[in-house]
């Protein structure tokens, strides 16, 4: 097939810049971040901020200060930083080739690898987050176990999900600038209809499946999983063949799509 092809020959490309694509993650992070005093701090502070704000609503309010087979707090969170990973850099991303246009009038620059520099940057500031993360897990009791280790799987599953989104939504925003609002209004949606602040248990087990549709359910129950309960991936068989069945497709078509509008960016720009 014509869309496996060019696949493989837009894969090989990005392999070639590999080093292009480290440089311009570090300037993407040191812009953004170390240069500004408090940026790389308002990083890790405002999903905690918000993680804060929940757990005073839904955790000590609207539970009644009810307690959790485990502290509601390291529930809440475990959640909330896998989403935020998720929704933090799909939106950077969705606008990424414009905000470096001035790249695409290089000769053999690879335009391709613009999303790319916004996840791994994206990812930097993860790792500090997670970092963070275990401390408040220490704090509450809750120790390290082998199933830690999954983290690296589930945020490699994002990722490969994170990029067929991006290279989708950069180039469809050039044309349709729109999208990126809708964007930002799916995120916000998609939120509460992630299982962050409430337990799919609250619902009858004939309908998990359809909460089970949402991509972003696998992440963050995996990384519940991987962090409280010490469940292995591969005891979710189907889920994580769901999972990745829906990754390859939207990777084809977000390869697909940056390939078909790439020659007109300059046009757009």
């Amino acid at each position: 097939m014509k869309i496996i092809k060019e696949s493989i020959n837009f894969v090989t490309h990005l392999v070639k810049k590999r080093y292009l694509i480290f440089e311009l993650t570090k300037r993407d992070f040191k812009q953004k971040y170390v240069t500004n005093v408090f940026g790389l701090a308002w990083a890790i502070l405002d999903p905690l901020a918000l993680m804060c704000i929940f757990w005073l609503v839904f955790g000590l309010g609207l539970r009644g200060g009810r307690e959790m087979e485990i502290p509601f707090v390291t529930y809440l969170l475990t959640g909330l930083v896998a989403y935020q990973c998720f929704q933090t850099i799909l939106a950077q991303a969705a606008g990424s080739i414009k905000s470096y246009s001035f790249l695409l009038d290089k000769v053999d620059f690879g335009v391709s690898i613009i999303p790319l520099v916004k996840i791994f940057s994206g990812y930097f500031v993860h790792g500090i987050i997670i970092g963070v993360m275990i401390l408040i897990l220490l704090v509450n009791g809750i120790f390290p176990t082998f199933y830690w280790l999954q983290v690296f799987y589930y945020t490699l599953a994002l990722g490969v999900f994170l990029i067929g989104l991006s290279w989708f939504t950069s180039a469809v925003s050039l044309f349709f600038p729109d999208i990126q609002n809708i964007i930002a209004i799916l995120l916000r949606f998609g939120f509460f209809l992630t299982p962050i602040i409430w337990d799919i248990n609250m619902f009858p087990e004939r309908i998990h499946w359809v909460f089970k549709l949402n991509p972003m359910y696998y992440i963050v129950s995996g990384y519940r999983d991987s962090f409280l309960f010490a469940r292995g991936f591969w005891e979710e068989p189907l889920l994580g063949l769901y999972f990745w069945g829906l990754s390859a497709v939207v990777l084809l078509v977000g390869i697909f799509v940056f390939v078909k509008l790439k020659p007109h960016f300059a046009d757009v720009v």
